[in-house]
């Protein structure tokens, strides 16, 4: 079970308020408390943008964050609990102060052939497939591809130089230490087809291309953790990560938001048969990187309107599903915030240790719009408190820790009756029955095994349980 940690907003190791390595070191027993084996690391790469999805040099760490040796310590005492951890790494563009772009503009040759420049005046009327924004940005009057940005100058891999130089650049994140990488924007390596002039997924030469950094990475680490970032539709999601291995789903959890959100357990059948449909095999051929929320997406209790019943409902019904589950920092506090495609920073807050907004180790912004003091959302308030967000959305994650053997079962049959989703699995000679009650009341079923609650109310007669009200509980048969 991975948690998707954003360094910058996490804990604060030198008191300058900013989040850093030594601080994220001095956290990782809470992580290992809350059941976390695996922490997916958003860019810690040299960067001018908050955020480091735009890096001005791939060898070397923020100053923000620390030093190398502070990254090493950080991952050895990572491994040292149980922990794996994988870097995100955006190798689709630079930042545009990065020196290989200065010096292409500059007119050096070897590195203006690391970037893609307008060679036609046609290619300008090419739009982005998702908003229809232009793609080509000017500066000291030319014309350079940038799929995400003016600030984001894209990499022109059909130059083997610089796939080479990708594959130093990984070689020398693994030797630090990490365990594999979320690569970025996966499907955009190739986007735009100088034939045609236009924005075009060229996935034949996207998968060759992972295909050959898989490869170099697996030599170096044959174990090696890879996890790619597609927003497609599921067979082209396959395609990548049959190569990469986990792949995230992202149509699983806007159906299991929506499903809950209406407490429709009818649209989560159609769903699972859809975006599931390799779990219902005898042969896997990749894992499904399983979630709700992420960095580019609006916080779990914001999407839920506040209703934290439904919020512990819909994490019930992810935890229950094979895959490889990820978790989004803060969002075991209930933390809020909407998403904002030109303003993201509201769902990027520093995470809440006190109630104050501030003490040892609290990373700091000057305003906090999605998650103020005295708001209770701190973990000081909520860990002392055996029925807040926290501790229920804890009990959970302890469920699937200690039934992670769900990792890789097959599902046997899903089905709605009554406003009650079954969920049947099996995996290493085990056989459950996952109960979750979408309904406003308590529902009485047959016993049938034994019971295990994972979030919400429970109580057993001889022969039948009643589940409470948007509860949800597993039979071991």
């Amino acid at each position: 079970m991975f948690y998707e940690l954003f360094l910058r907003s996490f804990a604060d190791g030198n008191g300058d308020g900013i989040g850093d390595f030594k601080g994220a070191t001095k956290r990782l027993d809470y992580l290992a408390e809350l059941g976390i084996t695996g922490i997916w690391l958003l860019p810690v790469m040299k960067s001018p943008s908050y955020h480091g999805y735009t890096v001005s040099d791939f060898y070397s760490i923020n100053p923000s964050y620390g030093t190398i040796e502070d990254a090493r310590e950080f991952l050895e005492c990572a491994h040292a609990k149980g922990i794996k951890v994988i870097l995100d790494m955006p190798l689709n563009h630079t930042a545009i102060n990065h020196q290989w772009f200065l010096r292409a503009l500059a007119g050096d040759k070897s590195h203006r052939k690391k970037y893609l420049w307008l060679e036609r005046p046609e290619w300008l009327e090419a739009r982005r497939h998702w908003d229809n924004q232009g793609v080509w940005s000017k500066l000291n009057g030319e014309y350079y591809y940038a799929l995400f940005g003016p600030g984001s100058p894209d990499l022109n891999y059909e130059n083997p130089e610089l796939r080479e130089e990708a594959k130093r650049i990984l070689s020398f994140w693994l030797s630090l230490g990490f365990d594999g990488f979320r690569f970025d924007a996966a499907k955009h390596i190739f986007d735009f087809s100088t034939e045609r002039g236009k924005c075009e997924y060229q996935h034949a030469k996207n998968l060759a291309f992972w295909k050959e950094m898989t490869e170099h990475c697996r030599k170096i680490n044959p174990d090696a953790i890879f996890v790619s970032e597609v927003w497609d539709d599921p067979d082209v999601v396959d395609l990548y990560s049959s190569i990469f291995g986990i792949g995230f789903n992202f149509p699983l959890a806007y159906a299991i938001k929506e499903s809950v959100m209406e407490l429709n357990p009818n649209r989560m059948v159609e769903a699972l048969y859809h975006v599931m449909n390799r779990y219902f095999e005898d042969v896997l051929q990749y894992s499904s990187g399983i979630f709700l929320t992420n960095h580019d997406m609006s916080r779990l209790l914001s999407y839920m309107k506040g209703d934290k019943e439904k919020a512990h409902l819909a994490l019930s019904v992810l935890l229950t599903l094979p895959g490889i589950p990820f978790i989004y920092y803060g969002e075991e506090l209930g933390m809020k915030g909407e998403y904002n495609e030109f303003a993201n920073e509201a769902q990027l807050e520093p995470f809440p240790w006190f109630e104050l907004g501030s003490g040892p180790m609290q990373t700091e912004w000057k305003a906090f719009t999605s998650n103020p003091p005295y708001s209770g959302t701190s973990y000081e308030v909520q860990s002392n408190e055996s029925n807040s967000y926290f501790s229920k959305y804890k009990n959970i994650l302890h469920f699937r820790k200690n039934n992670n053997w769900i990792d890789s079962a097959k599902i046997l049959e899903v089905k709605a009756e009554n406003n009650i989703l079954f969920i049947s699995v099996e995996s290493k000679g085990k056989v459950a029955l996952i109960v979750h009650n979408f309904d406003q009341k308590t529902v009485i079923l047959d016993k049938k095994g034994n019971i295990v609650l994972i979030n919400g109310e429970l109580s057993e007669q001889k022969n039948s349980f009643s589940l409470g009200r948007m509860s949800s509980a597993m039979i071991e048969q």
